[in-house]
């Protein structure tokens, strides 16, 4: 790798674009199967939520090959709505191993030691990253999507291994802090219903 400290995100990953919609036949919540991550499993936090996730038959899961995911990878929202879905991004970890990326998402996999995938999932989300790639979205009424080539010119900045370790470790932590702080929000959300309702029994 050449000495310069910013590179185009393609020399330092492999960028995929996941299967079409066709590949993905009988994709269902009810399905015994292998998950799918698509945008609406991703949340604030960069993780993969799988309560609701959608799978596909192990039989068309194996036609699939190419779209598997593994630890370290990314997975990113090409097509969504403009300060909405798009641009959300999530690191796979071991649960996530084995599992596929949907046709709303890109996978970005590093090819090089030099850049941490946990520093990279957050220099993606900085503000004048995030806008600067989006932007190029192909747009239409409802849904943006973003071309490929649109991430893989992307300039990255990266610092020493020590810096990247620094920057993705405090990060991490406030979004470790972040969840915990909605999880009690809607833990004394469900209580206040609840209180409400015991308070008010004898009104309805």
């Amino acid at each position: 790798m050449p000495p310069s400290r910013t590179h185009r995100l393609i020399d330092l990953c492999e960028i995929a674009s996941g299967p079409s919609g066709q590949q993905l036949e009988g994709l269902s919540a009810s399905l015994e199967g292998v998950p799918v991550v698509s945008p609406p499993d991703l949340t604030a936090e960069h993780k993969v939520d799988a309560h609701n996730i959608k799978r596909v038959s192990t039989g068309t899961a194996a036609g699939l090959e190419r779209f598997r995911l593994r630890r370290g990878d990314l997975v990113y929202v090409r097509q969504g709505t403009p300060g909405g879905t798009l641009g959300l991004r999530a690191l796979v970890g071991p649960a996530e191993a084995t599992w596929l990326f949907g046709a709303a998402c890109l996978r970005i996999r590093p090819t090089t030691e030099a850049i941490l995938p946990e520093y990279l999932l957050h220099y993606l989300g900085h503000p004048l990253v995030h806008d600067a790639i989006t932007s190029q979205a192909n747009r239409s009424q409802a849904v943006w999507t973003l071309p490929s080539q649109a991430l893989a010119t992307a300039p990255i900045f990266v610092p020493p291994l020590e810096r990247q370790r620094t920057i993705a470790g405090a990060l991490n932590e406030i979004d470790t802090q972040i969840e915990a702080h909605r999880q009690l929000i809607a833990k004394h959300q469900a209580f206040r219903s609840g209180l409400l309702t015991d308070l008010l029994s004898d009104a309805f």
